[in-house]
């Protein structure tokens, strides 16, 4: 299941948010502790050309920022931009004012963990390649400069030198780690909640139904009976054509809610129990002629933990569908395979008619959606279906083109029979 469009848009918000602050808190600082050391007056520090550099930096954010707000969205490649203009930045700042022997060049790794938490990995090092450039042309500069008759500073400015070319990376790639993790965490807590939902809709869609049917039965079968009497009674045909219809309409009501029941109702709650794929292929293609079943003898010999009875109604409904989305004795597809990689169960129910659009599919599955006639379906059972598959740790992808046909694709963790 992908979340991305529904999540992508809030966090790249959130980070670009992020960025543009943590960015002016750097540039900000920088500043400010030019100015202090100016006014301090204990360094011999150029303050005018050293602050400019951090106010430009603050210029070029305040620039993303109206950028930001106008509504585009702040690329990768525009943040590793403005992350490695600080980078150079910070180094022309470096280089006047003491070049690597000043303590502020620790400063190279404060933007390695931010790059590595807003940028893709490769364009992270990237961004870890050029602080290490930078900081070693420092290195060089001093190393055969001002400082090279001191042995002490010379080894100083090596140690200090391999610890960066070591350090930098190290961080890079344990933050990205950790970011990975994070948002494989959150995708699925995000995953399980969504399920969780699901499956209480599911659980409200069956009480709903069943406290339907239970409420309605009585007066129904109240009006049937009357409008019986009336029919069978000596009235004109006025009459007793107007009761005739009074119970073909109530027949067509406790249809819609016995539906309703079938497609929400039966079943809720039942326990997984293991099942042969060659027994669940047999239960769902029971009386339909037009399914054509392909399918190897390796793959019916494994078994599928399933609530059975829940399990073949969402499938059976998902071969219905197919059924009236098709003309009247075409054939329908079935193809049962494993697939390796996931080492899964995979029905593939195919049909011929005449497809959805790329809007209709984007709302298949949602509660009471259908382009059926009236009477023919309540938009439950891909619901259904796929509440039932998810539960046991399945999914359903559905493909779809119109005037092509439909393929769905029901995928279930699978094992050997006797496992």
């Amino acid at each position: 299941m992908n979340f991305s469009s529904e999540t992508s848009e809030p966090q790249d918000l959130v980070r670009q948010v992020w960025f543009l602050r943590v960015r002016f808190i750097l540039a900000a600082g920088g500043f400010l502790v030019v100015i202090g050391a100016g006014l301090w007056g204990e360094w011999s520090l150029p303050v005018l050309p050293v602050s400019l550099l951090f106010g430009v930096s603050l210029i070029t954010n305040l620039v993303l920022f109206r950028i930001s707000k106008s509504g585009i969205k702040l690329t990768d490649l525009i943040v590793l931009s403005a992350l490695g203009f600080d980078v150079l930045l910070l180094t022309v700042a470096l280089a006047l004012s003491g070049g690597a022997s000043n303590p502020f060049s620790s400063v190279y790794l404060l933007y390695i963990p931010i790059g590595a938490l807003l940028l893709p990995q490769r364009l992270t090092w990237w961004l870890v390649s050029l602080a290490i450039v930078a900081y070693t042309a420092l290195f060089w500069s001093d190393l055969y400069g001002h400082h090279g008759g001191h042995h002490s500073m010379r080894a100083h400015l090596v140690g200090m030198w391999v610890a960066f070319v070591i350090v930098g990376p190290v961080v890079a790639y344990v933050v990205a780690r950790l970011r990975v993790a994070a948002s494989d965490a959150e995708f699925e807590l995000m995953e399980i909640r969504f399920q969780q939902a699901r499956a209480e809709k599911l659980a409200a869609l069956a009480t709903l139904s069943a406290g339907a049917a239970h409420e309605l039965s009585t007066p129904l079968g109240t009006i049937a009976i009357a409008a019986k009497e009336l029919e069978n009674g000596e009235n004109s045909a006025r009459v007793t054509e107007d009761a005739r219809l009074i119970r073909q309409e109530i027949e067509r009501c406790s249809g819609i809610l016995s539906q309703l029941a079938v497609d929400v109702g039966a079943g809720v709650g039942e326990a997984a129990q293991r099942m042969g794929v060659s027994e669940l292929v047999d239960a769902i293609t029971d009386g339909v002629e037009e399914a054509v079943v392909e399918a190897d003898l390796e793959t019916l010999k494994r078994e599928v933990r399933i609530p059975r009875r829940l399990m073949i109604q969402a499938l059976s409904g998902i071969l219905k569908n197919s059924r009236q989305a098709s003309a009247e004795g075409a054939a329908i597809d079935l193809k049962v395979y494993i697939e390796r990689e996931e080492e899964c169960l995979v029905l593939e129910i195919s049909d011929h008619g005449s497809g959805m659009s790329a809007d209709v599919l984007r709302h298949v599955g949602e509660p009471f959606f259908t382009q059926k006639a009236p009477g023919q379906g309540m938009g439950l059972g891909v619901f259904f279906a796929r509440s039932v598959v998810e539960q046991c740790g399945g999914e359903i992808h559905i493909e779809s083109q119109a005037g092509e046909g439909t393929q769905v694709k029901v995928m279930l963790p699978c094992g050997f029979l006797g496992e």
